[in-house]
């Protein structure tokens, strides 16, 4: 707790769209917040393993005078080699705020300066070291297409962080484009009023991950009662889908039950010897009231925020 509370200390001024290792924040509150935005153009960036433990200790021990705690900090980033954060580690999403904090100074200062009534024509969310920056496609900014890379890029040299190069990509939302950040697929389009909007809905690559971590436990469990085989998917299926409740994931939820559903009466039909699935035997009310098969799979609707066509 001490080690904790000294580390958060030390990223206590986060700016509106910084996220990830802070009380209340997660990654669905950077979809809620960071990312409805009218930029077109999106340059997503990477800076995983290139964390130089000289300046992050130097930035640390400007707020902390705790000796154990900088002993104890010194401990863990050795652990994770000469240079990066520990993969993985609790801490490593709080750490890569205090790093990139002069990174979030600069992008909000670019903010400012190109704010024009309502909109900036520049915007950006990052949770720990991944990070989208959405610049606004009007001829008139054109010039920001390339100063905004060239900044940012000007701004991780001070710190040593090199751009992961094979994760970090620009794209262009006006032409159709699309990019992904925190397992969802993000792009724009027309909503009925003709206005656009954004759409992000669940990678390709994370529903196949669920199905393929389902089909492991149903090929594992294959002998045991389906009660069984519902008290170990249930789980599952209830934190994927409350992840992704908050993109526009109806669809994909929609084929993830049909599957799971299909799954659960094959079980019960092999389990009966006998062939087909028995779909009017077991209808999708009965296997929720009487198996108590997870079915919850509810899209949390919002306003998105539009722009002007």
């Amino acid at each position: 707790m001490r080690f904790r509370h000294a580390m958060r200390r030390c990223d206590a001024h986060p700016t509106s769209a910084t996220w990830g290792a802070r009380c209340g924040n997660s990654a669905r509150r950077v979809l809620r917040g960071g990312t409805g935005t009218r930029g077109q153009t999106s340059r997503p960036v990477s800076t995983h393993h290139t964390v130089r433990h000289h300046l992050l200790l130097d930035k640390v021990a400007l707020r902390v005078r705790d000796d154990d705690v900088m002993h104890l900090l010194r401990l863990i980033l050795k652990a994770s080699g000469k240079q990066g954060v520990p993969q993985g580690g609790v801490i490593s999403p709080l750490l890569s705020n205090i790093y990139l904090t002069e990174v979030d100074r600069m992008l909000e200062r670019a903010k400012t300066v190109t704010t024009h009534g309502e909109y900036s024509a520049v915007e950006y969310a990052r949770f720990a070291d991944d990070l989208v920056v959405l610049v606004d496609a009007h001829p008139r900014h054109a010039w920001l297409k390339k100063a905004v890379p060239t900044r940012l890029r000007q701004e991780l040299a001070k710190l040593q962080v090199e751009v992961n190069e094979e994760k970090s990509t620009t794209v262009e939302l006006a032409r159709g484009e699309s990019f992904g950040f925190l397992g969802f697929e993000f792009r724009r389009i027309r909503a009925r009023s003709g206005a656009w909007r954004p759409q992000y809905t669940p990678k390709l690559k994370k529903r196949t991950a669920l199905l393929q971590k389902l089909k492991d436990v149903f090929r594992r469990f294959q002998s045991q009662p389906v009660g069984r085989v519902i008290e170990l998917i249930n789980p599952i299926l209830r934190g994927w889908v409350n992840y992704f409740a908050v993109g526009h994931s109806s669809r994909c939820f929609s084929y993830i039950q049909d599957w799971v559903e299909k799954k659960i009466r094959r079980h019960i039909r092999r389990a009966q010897k006998r062939h087909g699935f028995g779909w009017k035997t077991w209808s999708r009310q009965r296997l929720g009231a009487t198996l108590g098969l997870f079915n919850s799979y509810r899209v949390r609707s919002r306003a998105p925020k539009v722009s002007p066509a």
